[in-house]
């Protein structure tokens, strides 16, 4: 299965590369096997990102132990094929402290260097950068609910509610080895209801399903979400009555007459 991934990733792309690997290593492969077949088929004019999310916002309990270091901070919950490919030679990371990406190949330094230090997921951010180079996303063993670049379009589309953090208590600042940083007001937020976007980007032409995984278009995903969105502003936010941030957002559009 893996070698169908593969032959259906256009060499030369810039991949952004969310995965669940318990399935690969059930199949005999190894994170570092993973990652080499990945930047062969890439070949030289390609990009392989992977986030690196630390989280590292202040108001988190014992915040001050995981300030953000790019060189050393391990990330969190992004699996270890990220967390292999975050410490092999010649990989750059960003130095966003709550939503970190690395990145090797041709649009490495761009992709690292060049976002904004407080972006998140927003406006500035590696995802933002990634969004405009026209990059690919591969879902690897998992859906679009693990699909960061849904947040930035949720971001980007200009919703009257993203200043609302996951959780109030993490605070609007994070900790790096810089000092303090303030962020920008743009904050994702819960993706469970982006799970209905596995069916809907196949049928739409806008990304292929590969046995477990799904290869997504970004650009193609972009306008796609957005006229939802436009239609029904509700439509990114989950029904979980215990859903802190999606309650409040839904409460938002109601305050503005938006639902």
């Amino acid at each position: 299965m893996f070698d169908e991934i593969l032959s259906a990733i256009p060499p030369g792309e810039l991949l952004i590369v969310h995965a669940s690997f318990k399935r690969c290593a059930q199949a005999g492969f190894k994170p570092e096997n993973v990652i080499v077949s990945l930047l062969k088929r890439l070949g030289k004019e390609g990009t392989l990102m992977m986030p690196t999310f630390t989280y590292s916002y202040a108001g988190l309990w014992n915040a001050s132990a995981y300030t953000y270091n790019p060189d050393k901070t391990p990330g969190i919950a992004n699996g270890i094929l990220s967390e292999t490919f975050r410490k092999m030679p010649g990989v750059s990371r960003s130095n966003n402290p709550t939503y970190s990406v690395a990145a090797y190949g041709k649009y490495a330094e761009h992709l690292t260097s060049g976002s904004l230090d407080n972006a998140g997921l927003g406006h500035g951010s590696s995802y933002n950068i990634a969004m405009e180079l026209g990059a690919k996303i591969l879902l690897l063993n998992l859906g679009n609910n693990r699909n960061s670049m849904l947040h930035y379009i949720e971001i980007a589309s200009g919703l009257p509610y993203n200043d609302i953090p996951f959780r109030e208590c993490w605070g609007r600042t994070a900790l790096s080895c810089n000092g303090e940083v303030e962020l920008l007001p743009e904050f994702p937020a819960c993706s469970e209801e982006f799970s209905k976007f596995d069916k809907l980007f196949v049928d739409s032409g806008i990304s292929q399903k590969l046995g477990n995984s799904y290869l997504v278009d970004a650009q193609k995903m972009l306008p796609f979400v957005i006229t939802q969105i436009k239609k029904y502003p509700d439509y990114m936010l989950c029904h979980n009555f215990t859903c802190e941030p999606c309650i409040l957002r839904r409460k938002r559009l109601k305050e503005m007459n938006l639902i």
